[in-house]
């Protein structure tokens, strides 16, 4: 028993360090070298590979199968479209989805480690954002969000300096706050609306909760916002937990608005970026332009097949609205049909008897597939693999105290 436990504290430091990546790696790259993956790309794939290697991990039969055939589609989309610019994002793909196939037995009590430590990485980003705001009362903020200077440009993404990260409020010198480690400060706010929602499943700490809601709140972005309203009334309906930890998140969010310590009107005017054609909230309806205008433009081997990995980005048939496109877009365009039936497939069957709880698998589903604009997300995929796929049922007792190693539990969760 003392090899178990031993192996997983093991298993649950591994689960932080990939959280800790994502979160804390997300805003720095090799810029200056060509073409150099994302450092959280290569640190997290670096891990997992770690982990295959030793026997830690192992791939479920059924997701390897669907991985399989949405890799055929991605293949078909490259054959039909070939262009040797694509070939980085193709491989991307393969790399990143290939990581929700992996899986390892694990318990209930050591799931809930895990979450455990989610939350306090995801707190700490809600208190640096915290500290941020307040500090650029003192300091200037960019100053704050650019490290001071003490980080090289070199290794600090170039939208680092651009509007995704470093965006006013408007009528005001202040920016928003993005947790100093995020990409924008719309991660900040979807992490902070993830990090409530755990909370109200499983841990209701009222000190958490404020920080968390604090955090949301500063960092002036409706994602989050929308992240909860999709989410909560799930959590009330189905598992009846909501109720007393939403109301004390509501009665602290209205006393901030109310006494003015955070500006409602910033939330309130982004109301109208739904109709605003060139407004960042308008992402929520341009996918629905694009499928109209491409439903006019796309050739029948197109919707079959797509049109070939990162080809979105040259997608713009209307010059009247920002045609960025959501990530269910971006898969039928590049991919097709055939890929974006592989590709639900696929999903659905790594969800398949998760021990993370369903609204939690919503939450970060609509995060990635309705509000995220990238097909080849490291830090969204990671934390649905680890939170979502990657922790599997547990073996049978009898069999780990025969063959202890971690190559013992093969057998009993291959299929």
């Amino acid at each position: 028993m003392r090899t178990l436990c031993s192996m997983y504290k093991s298993e649950t430091r591994v689960d932080i360090a990939l959280l800790a990546a994502v979160l804390f790696l997300q805003r720095f790259e090799l810029t200056n070298f060509g073409y150099f993956p994302p450092i959280v790309f290569i640190v997290v794939s670096l891990i997992f590979a770690h982990q295959f290697a030793t026997g830690r991990l192992l791939i479920q039969y059924d997701r390897l199968l669907w991985y399989l055939l949405l890799g055929l589609a991605a293949t078909s989309s490259l054959y039909f479209n070939f262009q040797s610019t694509r070939l980085a994002s193709y491989g991307a793909f393969l790399v990143n989805y290939f990581f929700f196939t992996l899986i390892r037995p694990s318990s209930s009590a050591r799931y809930m480690k895990t979450l455990q430590g989610c939350q306090f990485l995801i707190l700490i980003i809600a208190c640096l954002g915290i500290l941020q705001f307040v500090a650029q009362f003192v300091v200037s903020g960019r100053e704050i969000v650019m490290f001071f200077g003490i980080i090289p440009d070199v290794f600090i993404k170039k939208a680092a300096t651009g509007a995704n990260t470093i965006i006013s409020i408007p009528g005001s010198s202040l920016i928003k706050s993005n947790g100093i480690f995020l990409a924008e400060p719309s991660v900040l706010s979807a992490m902070a609306a993830v990090g409530i929602l755990i909370e109200v499943l499983e841990f209701r700490r009222l000190k958490y909760l404020i920080l968390l809601v604090l955090g949301l709140l500063l960092s002036y972005s409706g994602t989050g916002i929308t992240i909860l309203l999709v989410t909560l009334p799930l959590t009330a309906l189905f598992y009846g937990r909501a109720p007393l930890p939403v109301l004390v998140v509501a009665f602290f969010a209205l006393i901030l608005l109310g006494t003015g310590i955070i500006d409602a009107s910033v939330f309130t005017s982004r109301i109208g970026e739904f109709q605003d054609v060139r407004a960042s909230g308008f992402r929520y309806i341009s996918p629905f332009w694009s499928i109209a205008d491409y439903f006019n433009t796309g050739s029948l081997q197109a919707w079959i097949y797509g049109n070939g990995p990162a080809s979105v980005k040259t997608f713009d048939p209307s010059p009247n609205y920002n045609a960025g496109g959501n990530t269910w877009f971006k898969m039928l365009y590049e991919y097709g049909l055939m890929g974006l039936f592989f590709f639900t497939c696929f999903l659905a069957t790594c969800f398949r008897g998760s021990r993370c709880p369903k609204p939690l698998i919503g939450a970060l589903t609509y995060y990635y597939i309705f509000t995220n604009e990238s097909l080849i997300n490291t830090t969204v995929l990671t934390m649905m693999i680890v939170l979502c796929t990657l922790n599997g049922p547990e073996p049978h007792r009898r069999h780990i105290e025969d063959t202890a190693g971690p190559l013992s539990t093969q057998a009993p969760t291959a299929r």
